[in-house]
């Protein structure tokens, strides 16, 4: 909570709040002037922040209404402290008229409180459709915004009382508290019947298969890399997401539509409109309220695969198929003790590979390393990220005259540690391109122009730690390093083609020039890694290779159509 208050812009209002206090406490002259300054904050301050995704799913737009709204919430503790001792001292003024001095205060703090309820889940809807969305949400801005302004009209009414201005302001004030309050009670008042438009818009849609997603803000990434092959299937489906937030970010990168459901009750009547398949692509908690529907068939096909814990989640066993790449992730599983029998698998191949190129074949080229190091983790057993050692890596790679690309995970913003050592990287690489003239690629830029296979495309061999890159890189046939931040992460079983076997691997504390030193010469991989390719990735070809997913999705659905009464009894 307090984090939330120390921003500099909940300053503002919060300061110049507490002056108001102040200025009735010691009965200042220059109070009018403070509750003006307070009152213009509070209208203009939420004016230059931008909406936030949580309330972009909520309003119709993201301009001047919807800021406003979006930051007036933020604002609260300065209107309830002003509230409270302009109040107070409204009602001790000779001839205060004390019933009107309640009237006002009551339709300050009324609406104070009723701006913030109004964004609750009784009010807002626990089911929206992307489509109709926006339609569904128009007049919430203008509950909001004038239940708001209300709350703020409130302060110079009462710093003013008595008078003729003082009264105006305060008419002012009730009017725009009516006008919302009776926005917001015509919204409740269709609740049910708003409810029943969406779902039978979601029946008219007619999905043939959902697919599910629950996370936060950002992790839409884990469904956008499967959309085009989703796509490639030619069934109708919808994307039921969890999080308010995610709805947002869901619904900017596709044009299907996109469900949030809010709740257990918005999940099963949804599920009821949407055939008989549902797709996962994490194992987020919130998978379970549409898992305990028996009657569906529910596939796991996760969002990359890799030696991390995830890829191996004991969680994964509550799905009735989990869709993999290749043989390894099924062993993954028995490796590590957890018992999921062998025909609830099925070997899809990783279509997001399809774009991946073999080894660039000019000769005269400059030569090009890739370093894409993954984040932290939520948990110290997740972290495997070999930016620590970053700077080293790079300086090697630098040292055998080689381009470098730097593509951090994106994630790698969330912790201050890995913040400062992209900032390190950055800065080698910036003075090396100022000394060499090499034409090094990082940052927003590179961020902008390449993605992920757009990097490995343009490089002649990675470094990486343990993730899902050096997995797809194996596509390429191109050498590889993997640095082994936690000790025995990667399998090494003799007679089984692992990526320890063809990969250049080291751990913290190993001389890292030596290291890279045998990557650039990369003797004696090449058919190790053309084992591991198909053990890791299937035994498809490359013509065709992504029809192998497609052809699942279409066969699966066809074979588990449901309709009926969903129950978990």
């Amino acid at each position: 909570m307090l984090k939330g208050l120390v921003k500099p812009r909940r300053l503002i209002a919060l300061a110049l709040a507490a002056l108001v206090a102040t200025a009735v406490a010691i009965e200042a002259s220059w109070l009018i002037p403070a509750v003006l300054a307070l009152v213009v904050a509070l209208i203009v301050v939420p004016l230059t922040q931008p909406v936030g995704p949580t309330m972009q799913a909520r309003l119709p737009s993201s301009g001047l209404l919807a800021r406003f709204v979006a930051g007036a919430g933020r604002s609260a503790a300065a209107t309830w402290l002003s509230l409270g001792a302009l109040g107070t001292s409204a009602a001790l003024r000779e001839d205060s008229q004390d019933w009107a001095v309640a009237i006002v205060f009551l339709v300050g703090a009324g609406s104070a409180a009723l701006s913030a309820l109004v964004t609750k889940p009784a009010l807002r809807g626990d089911l929206r459709l992307s489509t109709t969305a926006d339609d569904q949400s128009r007049s919430l801005p203008w509950a909001i915004a004038a239940v708001s302004l209300a709350a703020v009209l409130s302060l110079p009414a009462l710093a003013l009382w008595p008078g003729v201005l003082a009264t105006i302001v305060a008419v002012l004030a009730a009017v725009l508290a009516a006008l919302g309050t009776g926005l917001v009670a015509r919204r409740f008042a269709r609740r049910a019947s708003t409810r029943e438009r969406v779902l039978d818009s979601i029946s008219r849609l007619e999905p043939a298969y959902a697919v599910y997603q629950s996370g936060p803000y950002g992790s839409a990434y884990q469904l956008k890399m499967w959309l085009p092959y989703l796509e490639q299937a030619g069934l109708p489906y919808v994307i039921i997401a969890r999080q308010e937030a995610l709805f947002s970010e869901l619904r900017s990168i596709t044009d299907r539509p996109v469900i949030y459901a809010g709740s257990l009750r918005a999940v099963d009547e949804v599920l009821a409109h949407c055939g008989g398949t549902v797709i996962y692509v994490n194992n987020a908690a919130a998978n379970t309220h549409a898992v305990r529907r028996y009657q569906l068939h529910h596939v796991q096909i996760l969002h990359g695969d890799s030696d991390k814990a995830s890829s191996r989640n004991p969680i994964s066993a509550m799905y009735d198929e989990l869709w993999v790449a290749g043989q390894a992730a099924i062993d993954r599983y028995g490796d590590h003790g957890i018992g999921i029998p062998s025909e609830r698998f099925r070997i899809v191949g990783r279509p997001q590979v399809t774009g991946i190129e073999g080894p660039r074949l000019d000769p005269g080229q400059a030569r090009t390393a890739l370093y894409a190091p993954t984040w932290n983790g939520f948990f110290g057993d997740a972290n495997y990220s070999s930016l620590p050692h970053g700077r080293a890596i790079v300086q090697a790679l630098l040292d055998e005259g080689l381009t470098v690309i730097f593509r951090e995970h994106p994630y790698s913003s969330g912790s201050a540690q890995l913040r400062a050592a992209i900032a390190d990287i950055h800065a080698l690489l910036a003075e090396d391109a100022r000394r060499t003239g090499r034409a090094h690629r990082y940052g927003p830029e590179l961020f902008a122009e390449l993605d992920l296979i757009g990097c490995f495309n343009a490089s002649d061999m990675a470094v990486t730690d343990i993730s899902a890159v050096p997995n797809d890189f194996l596509f390429s046939g191109k050498p590889f390093a993997i640095m082994e931040m936690q000790p025995d992460t990667l399998v090494r079983i003799e007679g089984r083609p692992t990526l320890a076997a063809a990969a250049y691997t080291a751990i913290p504390g190993d001389d890292i020039p030596a290291w890279i030193g045998a990557l650039v010469r990369d003797e004696g991989k090449a058919p190790a890694r053309e084992a591991a390719r198909e053990h890791y990735l299937g035994p498809f070809a490359r013509e065709g290779y992504a029809d192998v997913f497609v052809d699942a999705v279409r066969q699966t659905v066809a074979a588990h159509l449901f309709h009926g009464e969903l129950s978990t009894e």
